[in-house]
C-alpha cells in the first residue's frame, strides 16, 4: 500500500463506509493510525482506478483505429529509448 505522501493538508471529510468495514477498522488499525490507513488505502485505490481507465481508453481508441497492438506493446513503445 502507498503511504500518504504528506499529513501537513489535510481536511476533514464526512462519507459513510460499512459497518463491517468500520468493525475491521477498529479492530486491526491502532487510533493513532487510522487516518494515515485510510489515506494510503484512497491513494492506492484512486492510482488503481485511474490507470483501468487509462486501459480502457486505449482499448476503445484501438478498436476505433482498428489497432492489433496490445497494451503491453503500446506501452513498450511509448517508453522506448528512456532509461
Amino acid at each position: 500500500m502507498i503511504t500518504p505522501k504528506s499529513t501537513a493538508r489535510r481536511k476533514k471529510v464526512n462519507f459513510m463506509v460499512s459497518h463491517e468495514i468500520l468493525v475491521k477498522l477498529q479492530m486491526w488499525i491502532p487510533p493513532g493510525e487510522r487516518s494515515n490507513f485510510v489515506n494510503g488505502a484512497l491513494e492506492s485505490a484512486i492510482l488503481r482506478y485511474k490507470r483501468e481507465k487509462a486501459f480502457q481508453a486505449m482499448d476503445e481508441l484501438r478498436k476505433k483505429a482498428n489497432i492489433k497492438t496490445t497494451d503491453a506493446e503500446i506501452i513498450r513503445l511509448k517508453n522506448y529509448g528512456r532509461s
